[in-house]
């Protein structure tokens, strides 16, 4: 027999509830004092496998991949290294068909909205490969790239694909760095991917200060902007597959970075887009890149 309309939106309000993800008071304050949080199996293994054979197939050239950009690692590509055993990551992915159905899912969006509110935008979006032999990704923050604020209402999601360990290079992060309220000047980091800059000060290299995520498939963690974090080389013989991306509330707004330590990031950014055959400026990247996942338009 056919279901009633009035069966039909309990069924749909049902499956609405399944896609939430509530965070607990301790949740919420563990984020506010420590500037990350982890969520342990937020995606399913249907949900990771689609997005690794999705990686694969752009990887292997057997679909467009559209408005992405794929980055090979410097040092493997040296090593005479091809195809997904050079590539490190895919970025600006949050326009892929089947991409999006992480950087718009449900239950992410659940978790982000407690963070930032319900109007969300998101600002980039990267698969990471990192191959064997990858180098390590210095310690840094993600303000430094980003000409919006405020902070408080910017949060990265990190989702492992694959088992993250130490070996191949898992995140690590400075809890409560974020409390500073200070975004150091960064630098081009050596034996590094193109655009990786690291922080100057050389206290933040104080490994004993560093907290290593190991994470099993599905595991999430979200972050802080200002959070100093970073990842390790991986040394191991397998890869270390993680998909990421940054959002921003929609009461966020462009800034002028100009005499600021976000000078470097800018000219970088700008120089990469000249290269592409973009004549941009920093703040436009970013809007043209930008992609509104959930509420009304906004000010970005």
């Amino acid at each position: 027999m056919e279901s009633t309309p009035k069966v039909k939106a309990l069924l749909n309000r049902i499956d609405t509830e399944k896609e939430k993800c509530v965070l607990s008071l301790e949740q919420k304050q563990f984020f506010e004092a420590n500037g990350y949080l982890v969520i342990k199996r937020l995606f399913d293994f249907e949900e990771l496998y689609s997005l690794k054979q999705r990686f694969i197939q752009v990887a292997k050239g057997l679909v467009d991949k559209g408005n992405s950009t794929i980055v090979r690692e410097a040092v493997l590509l040296k090593k005479g290294l091809k195809g997904e055993e050079a590539i490190n990551k895919i970025q600006e992915i949050h326009f892929d068909d089947v991409f999006m159905s992480y950087t718009e899912h449900p239950k992410l969006l659940s978790v982000l909205s407690q963070f930032i509110g319900d109007n969300i935008r998101v600002m980039n979006s990267m698969f990471i490969n990192k191959p064997p032999g990858t180098t390590q990704h210095p310690p840094h923050q993600d303000l430094f790239y980003f000409p919006f604020r405020p902070a408080e209402k910017i949060i990265a999601s990190w989702t492992a694909i694959d088992d993250v360990t130490e070996e191949n290079g898992c995140l690590f992060v400075i809890p409560r760095s974020h409390k500073l309220n200070h975004l150091y000047p960064h630098g081009h980091a050596p034996n590094t991917n193109k655009l990786y800059h690291g922080i100057l000060d050389e206290s933040v290299y104080d490994t004993g200060k560093w907290v290593q995520l190991a994470m099993s498939p599905g595991d999430t963690v979200f972050f802080h902007p200002l959070l100093v974090h970073g990842s390790g080389p991986n040394v191991a013989t397998r890869y270390r597959k993680a998909i990421t991306a940054h959002y921003a509330s929609g009461s966020c707004h462009y800034v002028d970075v100009g005499g600021t330590v976000q000078e470097l990031a800018a000219k970088d950014i700008e120089a990469e887009a000249k290269r592409r055959g973009f004549n941009v400026s920093f703040v436009d990247t970013w809007r043209y890149k930008s992609k509104q996942v959930m509420g009304a338009r906004s000010n970005l």
